[in-house]
């Protein structure tokens, strides 16, 4: 992958244990794991009206380099909006580009 198509920085959180509550639960928060720089590939939105009110659904597709520790698990925040990874992100090529399909909620 060429470097100068990753021209946006992202954020890979993470949901890790940051302690016990007192009766042994564990408590858990998202943290930021790294801060990658990503090629945004929008795909696409759709809209939907339910309850009275419109809700619709932005989609998008990441390019970033090549991860092995990321899963469907984790969550990108860029440009200020949290976005859910909804498939378990791709390898292109050989080990060179991870392609993560992500979903944001608007309302």
């Amino acid at each position: 992958m060429r470097a100068g198509k990753l021209d946006r920085r992202i954020e890979i959180h993470r949901l890790t244990e940051t302690g016990r509550t007192a009766f042994n639960e564990p408590v858990l928060s998202w943290s930021k794991v790294a801060t990658v720089w990503a090629q945004q590939r929008p795909d696409r939105g759709t809209e939907r009206f339910a309850a009275a009110q419109v809700n619709g659904a932005a989609v998008l597709s990441f390019h970033i380099r090549y991860r092995a520790d990321l899963t469907e698990k984790d969550r990108i925040v860029y440009e200020g909006r949290t976005y859910e990874i909804v498939a378990p992100p791709r390898e292109i090529g050989r080990r060179s580009v991870t392609e993560i399909d992500c979903v944001t909620r608007t309302s």
